[in-house]
């Protein structure tokens, strides 16, 4: 026993400093624990306000099934706006002018071709002759790009200037 007083009273200083920095640094833990016990909590209240007591597997469950109609209802919606989609490509989007000088007699570029086209690249061409006398008028189904009926160079020039109207669109 005496062996022990006398390795004590030589190591008393080592012993109670180990002591003390080992307190030390428990009073520190202890601080960091109850700040991140805090910021916890908060975080808890915050989650669980406006619940009136209900318990949280009940919540998640409540909210899969918001969620599940939610579903239900964006898939409606999505095939509708597919079907509006396709009646929106075949709406007329696209038309095109070229005017020119019909006859060499009249004056100014009276003479005309309009093509009035969908996305699809169906459509009307309608064509204006002007002459000092009379005007005709005359008007070509277009279907995926062109006729069945002959086209003059005017009316292809609308024709095409409306199908590149589609690819600057699109790009």
């Amino acid at each position: 026993m005496e062996n022990i007083n006398i390795i004590l009273k030589d190591y008393l200083n080592p012993i109670i400093m180990t002591l003390c920095l080992l307190l030390f640094v428990s009073f520190i833990w202890n601080i960091a624990l109850s700040v991140q016990f805090t910021m916890l909590n908060k975080r808890y209240k915050k989650f669980m306000r406006g619940t009136s007591g209900k318990n949280i597997e009940g919540m998640i469950l409540e909210e899969l099934e918001n969620l599940k109609a939610n579903d239900v209802k964006f898939n409606a919606i999505n095939s509708r706006i597919g079907v509006m989609q396709d009646q929106l490509d075949r709406c007329l989007q696209k038309h095109s002018i070229v005017r020119y000088n019909a006859f060499n007699d009249t004056g100014s570029d009276l003479s005309y071709s309009i093509a009035f086209m969908d996305n699809l690249d169906n459509g009307i061409a309608i064509t204006g002759i002007y002459g000092r006398n009379e005007f005709i008028g005359y008007a070509k189904p277009v279907e995926n790009g062109s006729s069945s009926y002959p086209l003059s160079v005017e009316e292809q020039m609308a024709i095409s200037r409306c199908q590149k109207t589609r690819a600057s669109n699109k790009g």
